[in-house]
């Protein structure tokens, strides 16, 4: 996702958290819908561009270390006063 690319998971530990459905990439449960969706993906570059921006921007809305730290020293601010 980072890399800005969409994303095909299975149900499985945390990729659930990571993937919204449709805008940064697709969950499936079989490797039949993993092809599906592949091959959709490779149909639709556009999708699969875009996917790939909403991708990326989510990761660094929500898990990059910065915005940990952000909070963190936010919190630290606010504690001090």
């Amino acid at each position: 996702m980072w890399k800005g690319k969409p994303v095909i998971g299975g149900f499985a530990g945390g990729i659930t958290v990571q993937i919204i459905w449709g805008v940064t990439g697709y969950t499936v449960n079989s490797v039949e819908g993993c092809a599906f969706r592949i091959r959709y993906l490779l149909h639709n570059p556009d999708v699969a561009t875009q996917m790939g921006r909403n991708a990326r921007e989510y990761v660094r809305e929500q898990f990059l270390i910065t915005r940990d730290l952000a909070e963190h020293l936010a919190l630290m601010v606010t504690l001090l006063r």
